[in-house]
């Protein structure tokens, strides 16, 4: 179980999730309404969302392993690594994971005949590696390369999708035209998914102010006051809020009636999280309103569901 714990299964579930509706809410439909149905198998699709999932957990044990010594301070409830698991055999398990991500993106690869997607994969890991090692003790990096993997998350399937389409220039050709409405729908939720991390990010440093302080973490926080880290997320939370209530009007003429519905979801979470941030003074306060934004982001990447 605590391997479980260590490896956030919670946060693995929700990736798995996004990706299928990607694949089947966002994707699959348009593709359908060009009469092609989608290039990539359902077994290499399960093979790309196993190396993202394996990276993911690769990148939250590695993460884990270098906040050693701030967690004894900011979660020791939380800590795992040097309590029940060691220091050496979280760092093999990284490896393992690590290693079985790209192995299972190189199959993805081979079979979207596009080595690119690979790539992809492989800059990913990487990023996890050097945002534990190095970027999240600088000013704002680490929070933005938090956000582009959690980004990549949707952006990723409809990558290896387009990848496998260029490999047939007839069907390429056949599905273009439904391009433009399958990319603007995906970097909607991608964008979603962008500016709701790094707010959470920014909480979250807020909530571990004390234990990074002591370890040289220069987190905007630290840098720049609590006061003005809580006053820069509140002003991207209420961005977030116009953007999904433009994101509403886009599906309302889009006649996507249950899906801006289900977007009002969202909007309350956001408003929810202004309110409890706004009113933050204690460290538990800032727990909570990383919580909301949790709640926020689910929520939003659900109102696929019902497109």
């Amino acid at each position: 179980m605590i391997y479980l714990r260590l490896i956030r299964w919670p946060n693995l579930f929700i990736m798995a999730f996004t990706m299928m509706l990607v694949r089947y809410k966002l994707i699959l439909p348009q593709l359908r309404q060009a009469g092609i149905e989608v290039a990539t198998s359902a077994n290499t699709f399960i093979f790309l969302v196993i190396s993202v999932l394996l990276i993911a957990a690769g990148g939250f044990v590695i993460n884990d392993i270098m906040d050693l010594n701030a967690d004894k301070i900011n979660k020791p409830k939380k800590q795992f690594v040097g309590k029940g698991i060691s220091v050496s055999l979280a760092l093999n398990l990284y490896w393992t994971l690590t290693g079985a991500a790209i192995l299972c993106s190189i199959y993805a690869g081979y079979m979207v005949q596009n080595w690119r997607i690979s790539f992809v994969i492989v800059i990913m890991a990487g990023l996890m590696w050097f945002y534990s090692k190095r970027y999240k003790k600088m000013l704002l990096l680490g929070n933005i390369v938090v956000a582009f993997a959690s980004a990549m998350v949707l952006l990723i399937v409809w990558l290896a999708e387009f990848f496998a389409l260029q490999s047939d220039a007839f069907t390429f050709t056949n599905a273009s035209p439904v391009f433009p409405m399958i990319t603007g729908m995906v970097m909607a939720y991608t964008f979603f998914a962008f500016l709701s991390s790094i707010v959470r990010e920014l909480v979250k440093d807020t909530e571990d102010m004390d234990g990074d302080a002591q370890f040289g973490i220069q987190s905007f926080p630290i840098v720049y006051g609590e006061a003005n880290a809580k006053n820069t997320a509140i002003g991207l939370m209420a961005i977030l809020l116009l953007m999904i209530g433009f994101w509403q009007f886009i599906l309302f003429q889009q006649d996507y009636y249950n899906a801006f519905l289900s977007m009002f979801v969202a909007a309350t979470f956001c408003v929810l999280a202004i309110i409890r941030l706004a009113t933050a003074a204690k460290i538990k306060h800032y727990g909570q309103t990383s919580f909301i934004l949790k709640l926020l982001m689910v929520s939003g990447i659900s109102s696929m569901l019902f497109l």
